[in-house]
């Protein structure tokens, strides 16, 4: 039996000081990072949903690959998920980045390090 481990963030672009015109007008780059790997005692997959929100908290862009599987008994080393958003449109305001996973003994889920979202002004 699978047990899922999520942990999530929600970040308010306006708090981190991006103000709604730099975020609607520059519409920069939104790089997303996250490092993984799963406990060598129980299999486990990992699992991420990074989404840009408008003001009422609704997706305006998602990034949500497929999750990721590994066997119990094996060494995996450290990988890394990244994402780019350009091109969103206007009105994102929040970023919702939730991850984690899940692993077949129901007690640690996955290990994941390193979680980071940058604002990248595109000039």
């Amino acid at each position: 039996m699978f047990c899922d481990v999520l942990w999530e963030q929600l970040i308010d672009l306006k708090q981190e000081g991006y103000s709604e015109a730099f975020m609607d007008q520059q519409q920069p780059y939104i790089k997303i990072s996250d490092w993984y790997a799963p406990f060598s005692d129980c299999g486990s997959e990992y699992q991420i949903c990074v989404e840009l929100l408008d003001e009422k908290k609704k997706p305006i862009s998602t990034f949500q690959p497929e999750k990721v599987f590994f066997q119990k008994g094996k060494m995996y080393p450290w990988r890394q998920m990244t994402h780019v958003f350009m091109n969103y449109g206007p009105g994102v305001r929040f970023i919702r980045f939730t991850h984690g996973g899940k692993d077949q003994e129901g007690q640690h889920g996955i290990q994941v390090t390193n979680s980071s979202v940058e604002i990248c002004p595109t000039d």
